[in-house]
């Protein structure tokens, strides 16, 4: 009986640490996505580049973050897109 207590009680200790893992991985997804929004507003703003703000590009950068708009930069001053 204590050994169906010990194995509960280690299953449930290794689901909390998986769901903790994942979540940490979440939110710094989230987190990496807002700031490379804000930071795909705030280059072009700043210095006036004139990247169209649309479907494509934010989710280039919200998916990729701040690699995300690095690739939207990239393909900017190349003239391939936006």
């Amino acid at each position: 009986m204590a050994f169906i207590h010990i194995l509960a009680i280690a299953i449930v200790a290794l689901v909390v640490v998986l769901v903790f893992l994942i979540f940490k991985n979440i939110v710094m997804l989230i987190i990496n996505s807002v700031i490379g929004l804000f930071a795909l507003f705030g280059v072009n703003v700043l210095f006036d580049l004139g990247i169209k703000v649309n479907i494509w590009s934010v989710l280039i950068t919200a998916i990729g973050g701040i690699i995300g708009l690095a690739v939207v930069l990239i393909l900017h001053f190349l003239h391939v897109a936006f």
